[in-house]
């Protein structure tokens, strides 16, 4: 049985390992954190979130949390997100329930979208396009006109197709919004990241090409902007 004083052994012997040979042994660590849901073991896995210097070995530990059987980790996370102090961690808890489904971060997730913390606004934006549905395009319509941050007026539009994703708006119920933002924004970035959205929306190409490997949207902004104004009134 693996107790957490010999898992914490392991882990301090992983982030000795560089990034290539760390991944196999970090597969089989989380093996030995996922064998058990005893609440030791769960609070010792979850502790582990807070150690975010190996940007390689603390997603993998994050994502593994989330391969928890929900009934364990639900209520479990929806505790210490009434009580975590470390904002960081706070922002994982977040994600964590947006992740396994959990449709009581919903409300949280609308009432903190605003946050002084723009980590916190980023992981409400996405768990609410995640978990939200049709109801909730008029919050993140809010994020994608007056967010400061002009990536994450990005993440709003991108959160909405989200939603239709799962079927749970349609471009019809989503496209007005993203049409108003497009004539307004001015920020490239967020540009970007709207048209890539109506595009998939209509299957019309306006120019741009979202390289998902790269993680770059390539083409001329402003001039898909143009076509896409000069064209809503017929498409």
């Amino acid at each position: 049985m693996n107790t957490t004083q010999s898992l914490q052994r392991e882990y301090d012997a992983l982030k000795k390992l560089d990034a290539v040979t760390q991944i196999e042994p970090t597969y089989e660590y989380t093996k030995k954190l996922l064998s058990s849901n005893d609440n030791e073991i769960i609070d010792f896995h979850y502790n582990l979130l807070k150690y975010k210097d190996i940007i390689n070995l603390y997603n993998r530990i994050r994502a593994s949390f989330s391969k928890r059987p929900k009934e364990f980790i639900e209520p479990f996370l929806l505790n210490k997100l009434e009580t975590e102090k470390d904002l960081p961690l706070k922002a994982d808890i977040i994600q964590l329930l947006g992740d396994i489904g959990s449709l009581y971060i919903l409300p949280y997730a609308k009432l903190h979208i605003k946050s002084e913390i723009r980590d916190i606004r980023y992981r409400c934006i996405i768990v609410i396009g995640w978990v939200g549905s049709k109801e909730d395009l008029e919050v993140l319509n809010e994020s994608l006109v007056n967010e400061p941050d002009d990536e994450l007026r990005g993440y709003a539009a991108t959160a909405m197709r989200q939603i239709w994703f799962k079927k749970k708006a349609t471009s019809e119920d989503i496209l007005p919004y993203l049409y108003s933002a497009v004539t307004k924004e001015e920020s490239e970035e967020t540009l970007s990241m709207i048209i890539i959205v109506i595009q998939d929306l209509l299957r019309i190409k306006f120019g741009l090409k979202e390289d998902i490997n790269e993680g770059i949207i390539k083409g001329d902004v402003f001039k898909a902007k143009a076509k896409i104004i000069k064209n809503i009134s017929k498409i």
